[in-house]
């Protein structure tokens, strides 16, 4: 081909024309990557970016979210500190974030009780919360506590040997109180005794395995409660006093199996009894979507539906198909069917019922109650095995009526800390003291050699 300048003209304007269409083509990208940026965390539990359980809880803010980080220049954790909520802010573009000086706002530290440099103040449709010791796991608490409509009233029925919100023995609730109280919700006893009825606004009623049969007035009482509409959590166990309690499975229309939920596999898991409900596969349910690891149920007992065309029935807990109802001594060899009244499984450890009731103002509104055959998997002994915790933390969300908010639990990472053993620690000593600057140093020696024979 022969090259004159017209053939040399047509090369320079492929190339300009090929120039611009790169530039054009970096320039397109950069407003892509700006406007949707893309970020794959690689780390453990990915903790350079928020859990799922976080982005499902900040995609739920639907009105102005306002972050104040209250962080001095000189703090070497501001870095670390803004790039956290870029991240929320990232998500929700609802969030609002800005970092200030606390040297510069003495008036803002006085209004909000300002203390700590690195303090945090969230505020959202009135109401604010501070953070102290800033993590995204206390970020998303807080948030969460922002997001519920109101105070939320626990009310734990009292008097009659039930399990405690804020005793520490081992078949207590002050484990599971204190995580409920960080999400938000306000706690209390109620004796029935010592009342002709139960507040108004309670939220969720806890029933938890009262060991002393309940006066008939106070059985009354649960039963008006549960007419006007009102939330039950029960927390049974075949411990628990049956006497009076049979009104009120009149009321739900539920019944409790006889003996107790056998699992041959919890000796496979290393437990050395068979009275241990191991659940890993959950049915479909809002309380248990997002689960995925075992549950532990000790000494459950099963339930059936006896029938209501008022409520309807959900299972979210389900032994499994190996398991039993024994109702026979638990020692010794234990086989399935020696009795006519076991049942083999899969067998109900947790129902939902739900309602719809109209209220005094003519409105419908749907009314919820839970009942597990278990009082003891969110006790504190038992609280942090599996998904004990989650578990109990989405029951009370679901009942008050906070669905939004259930399995918004973040957790740490694990690999934030290195440990390696004496070999592997010499290894590496070796290699980076020893190994490495003896072969750049022969390396150059042999270039040396080279270079010097020429």
């Amino acid at each position: 081909m022969k090259v004159n300048s017209r053939v040399r003209l047509q090369f320079r304007i492929q190339s300009g024309v090929f120039l611009l269409l790169f530039i054009g083509l970096l320039v397109a990208l950069a407003w892509l990557s700006n406007r949707y940026p893309i970020t794959i965390d690689m780390s453990a539990n990915q903790r350079n970016s928020l859990s799922q359980e976080s982005q499902r809880l900040v995609e739920s803010i639907e009105l102005p979210l306002e972050v104040t980080l209250f962080v001095s220049p000189i703090n070497q954790s501001k870095p670390l500190l803004e790039t956290l909520f870029e991240r929320y802010q990232q998500r929700q573009p609802n969030i609002s974030f800005q970092s200030l000086n606390p040297d510069l706002y003495p008036d803002l530290l006085r209004t909000h009780d300002i203390r700590y440099d690195g303090e945090v103040l969230l505020e959202y449709q009135g109401r604010s919360e501070k953070v102290s010791q800033v993590s995204e796991a206390n970020v998303t608490s807080a948030i969460q506590r922002l997001l519920r409509q109101g105070e939320r009233w626990l009310v734990f029925l009292e008097g009659h040997g039930e399990r405690h919100p804020y005793r520490e023995a081992n078949h207590d609730y002050s484990l599971l109180a204190t995580e409920l109280a960080s999400k938000g919700y306000s706690i209390e006893n109620l004796n029935l005794v010592q009342t002709s009825s139960i507040p108004d606004n309670t939220d969720v009623l806890i029933l938890a395995s009262p060991k002393v049969p309940m006066l008939p007035g106070e059985i009354e009482i649960l039963r008006e409660f549960l007419e006007r509409g009102g939330n039950l959590l029960w927390l049974a166990d075949p411990e628990q006093a049956s006497d009076g309690l049979e009104l009120l499975e009149d009321q739900l229309p539920i019944e409790f199996l006889p003996g107790i939920i056998v699992d041959p596999n919890s000796q496979l898991m290393g437990l050395d009894r068979v009275d241990f409900a191991l659940v890993g596969e959950y049915p479909r349910h809002p309380i248990t979507q997002n689960l995925s690891s075992l549950s532990l149920f000790p000494q459950a007992q099963a339930l059936e539906f006896s029938g209501d065309e008022l409520w309807q029935l959900q299972v979210f807990l389900q032994s499994d198909e190996s398991s039993w109802n024994e109702t026979g001594e638990l020692r010794g060899e234990i086989f399935k069917g020696d009795d006519e009244d076991e049942n083999s499984g899969p067998l109900n450890i947790g129902l939902t019922l739900t309602r719809s009731l109209q209220g005094d103002d003519g409105e419908l509104f749907e009314q919820r109650a839970a009942i597990v055959g278990d009082a003891d998997f969110v006790s504190n002994r038992y609280l942090g095995n599996g998904s004990n915790l989650e578990i109990g933390l989405n029951l009370v969300n679901w009942l008050s009526h906070d669905d939004k908010l259930i399995a918004i639990n973040p957790r740490p990472a694990p690999d934030t800390r290195l440990e390696l053993s004496q070999p592997a620690l010499l290894t590496i000593a070796l290699i980076f003291l020893l190994a490495l600057p003896l072969g750049l140093l022969a390396s150059g020696l042999r270039i040396w050699l080279k270079r010097r024979k020429r």
